[in-house]
């Protein structure tokens, strides 16, 4: 198969129908009964997003026994040096090779192909901003 042919439900999955319940379910069951585990909660699930030092101190006293054996942001990184998130995004373009000439053969047919420098660096800081976020939450 050519690398701009698509390929077929089939050939990607196994099965032209990517929704057929009994084929997904299959799957899991070939994993076999010892790989199943199933957790029953009767409990909500509470989330929230403030991220203030100190106010649970018992998940601040966690965080930094956690700490203890890992990295420390606090104390591990540089946190004076100043970032321009576009001349990183323009250092990561150059490290890769990427002109716009490449750009526009690897694109060429697409929804970027409208694109011009100004949506490419703002999609490349929002990239960065979101491997940041995850790399910072432990994702």
């Amino acid at each position: 198969m050519s690398t701009d042919a698509r390929a077929s439900n089939e050939e990607l999955i196994g099965r032209s129908d990517i929704n057929d319940i009994e084929a997904i379910l299959a799957v899991a069951a070939e994993e076999g009964e010892e790989n199943v585990r199933a957790v029953r909660d009767n409990a909500d699930a509470i989330f929230t997003w403030d991220y203030e030092k100190g106010r649970r101190p018992a998940l601040n006293k966690l965080y930094e026994k956690a700490k203890h054996s890992q990295w420390n942001g606090e104390t591990d990184l540089d946190w004076s040096i100043e970032v321009d998130p576009l001349e990183l995004v323009e250092m990561q373009r150059h490290s890769f090779g990427q002109t716009p000439e490449t750009r526009a053969a690897q694109i060429a047919g697409t929804p970027f192909e409208k694109w011009g420098d100004k949506e490419f660096d703002q999609l490349g800081m929002e990239s960065n901003n979101w491997m940041l976020s995850q790399f910072m939450h432990g994702e």
